[in-house]
């Protein structure tokens, strides 16, 4: 089939006045308009670099405004909830990921249910299952199995690849954190509050009080958390680190020479009064950086164009604006997913085979004014 659109997004940039000509979903022709245009860009679909899908429930109920807070109140939420409600809510955020564009996504699960709304819906990616041994780092064995039980069913079901996931440095013990310094990708939360830095570097803040109130002794490094993770050695090829707003300049550096991949929340960054992450940097450094949903508790609504309209704010308001085009690619950047095996390049080329979508705005001159027109209503399936 010939698709005539206003434009066509590549790498990020809004080119006019072409055409594609599609044959058994390979794009087999771009070519100037041959024929009147219809009212719509096309890009590739988006990439969801960071989910939460169980969460969808919890949109609205969750107190925001200070990042430790916010898990205190959802882990109690939590425990009002229900497998069928649960279940529900993975299918509606995965319903809601497919409305606003997304074809692939890095899907974090606590509960046994994300594999199965993927599949249902359509969406790929990789599911995480989140490892949390906090109570458990004496004897965490139970708690491993339990965990590789849940993901083996969730493999079942989901059908694509799956992994472990560490959920932070502070939540898994160490001698289980180790376990991630080879093998299959993993992801994990690095830095999303200033609280991981005070408590590896000089042992303070909330996190280390709630160490000691449960009883567990507190020991600082002296260094980073990501210092810490790269003396684990979890700062390597295959991992993917999410959040990552409290870094240094030395922090990006390790990052960078290891290729770990990032994920950017900006809106649940915003809401949870987190620092603005370095992206301008991490991005000049040749990171791999992808925009993530996170969960629609603490970023709202599942929306791309929302998440692509606060990762342009908040870049700005920190004074290291970042493109409109810059912002696009991380929208779609499949690199931010540390698949096991290389995939083709996410991207509108003749032999490409990349889902496409289509975003029904009004004759915008660049890609800033899709995304300043762009909602989940205007988009369109290939």
């Amino acid at each position: 089939m010939t698709l005539r659109p206003y434009g066509i997004v590549v790498g990020g940039e809004l080119q006019i006045g072409l055409e594609l000509e599609v044959a058994d979903g390979v794009v087999t022709a771009i070519r100037p308009h041959t024929g009147m245009p219809e009212p719509c860009v096309i890009s590739p679909a988006f990439v969801n670099a960071h989910s939460h899908l169980e969460y969808r429930g919890l949109q609205g109920e969750v107190a925001l405004g200070d990042y430790f807070g916010f898990i205190r109140h959802i882990t109690e939420l939590k425990q009002g909830q229900t497998p069928e409600g649960i279940e529900r809510d993975c299918e509606l955020a995965a319903q809601e990921n497919r409305k606003t564009g997304v074809a692939l996504i890095g899907e974090h699960s606590d509960r046994p249910f994300s594999g199965r709304a993927l599949k249902r819906v359509g969406i790929g990616g990789i599911l995480f299952q989140e490892l949390i041994t906090f109570f458990e780092r004496e004897a965490p064995e139970e708690k491993l199995r339990a965990v590789a039980e849940r993901l083996a069913s969730q493999a079942k079901e989901f059908g694509g690849e799956t992994a472990l996931a560490p959920h932070t440095a502070y939540t898994v013990d160490e001698v289980t954190l180790k376990t991630f310094s080879s093998g299959d990708p993993f992801s994990i939360h690095v830095a999303e509050s200033v609280y991981e830095n005070q408590f590896f570097v000089s042992g303070e803040g909330p996190i280390a009080e709630f160490y000691r109130r449960n009883g567990f002794e507190v020991k600082p490094t002296g260094k980073s958390v990501v210092a810490t993770l790269a003396e684990l050695g979890l700062v390597r090829k295959g991992a993917q680190f999410v959040h990552c707003c409290d870094l240094s300049a030395g922090d990006i550096v390790l990052l960078a020479a290891a290729s770990v991949r990032v994920a950017h929340c900006p809106r649940s960054n915003v809401a949870l009064k987190c620092p603005i992450a370095p992206v301008r940097e991490m991005l000049d450094a040749g990171i791999r950086v992808g925009l993530g949903l996170d969960s629609a508790a603490s970023s709202g609504p599942i929306d791309m164009f929302s998440e692509m309209r606060s990762a342009l704010e908040v870049s700005a308001y920190r004074g290291k604006p970042l493109s409109g085009e810059e912002v696009w690619q991380m929208a779609t950047c499949i690199e931010s997913l540390p698949f096991r095996v290389p995939r083709p390049s996410w991207d509108i080329y003749v032999g490409s085979r990349v889902p496409l979508i289509e975003i029904h705005v009004e004759q915008p001159n660049s890609i800033v004014d899709v995304i300043e027109q762009g909602s989940p209503e205007l988009v369109k399936w290939v």
